[in-house]
């Protein structure tokens, strides 16, 4: 089974199927160590800068982007999803998500 490694973690592997069509499976191998990284963020400070003009959020693994647009239908970065993405990172469904505490 052919696969590709991309530099983002996400490993593709292309699967014959007996009709003669191919299946694309995804994996993201790191995802583990995002989610890690998102619990230790959020436990170290409130994620402003110190001019606390900005504030860090959240990091979505790539693979849960991907699921979101070519799954679900949405595309986490279109304007006009803005609140439904605010939506997700707020719901306790999604906390590990979440690099600070707090709401949007």
């Amino acid at each position: 089974m052919p696969f590709m490694t991309e530099p983002n973690g996400i490993v593709r592997k292309w699967v014959n199927n007996s009709d003669g069509t191919y299946t694309v499976v995804s994996e993201q191998h790191n995802e583990t160590q995002i989610l890690d990284r998102n619990k230790a963020m959020a436990n170290h400070n409130d994620g402003y800068t110190p001019s606390r003009e900005m504030r860090r959020v959240a990091s979505i693994p790539m693979l849960l982007l991907e699921h979101w647009k070519y799954v679900e239908g949405w595309d986490p970065f279109h304007p006009e999803n803005a609140k439904k993405l605010e939506r997700k990172l707020n719901d306790p469904e999604f906390m590990w998500l979440r690099t600070a505490p707090g709401r949007l």
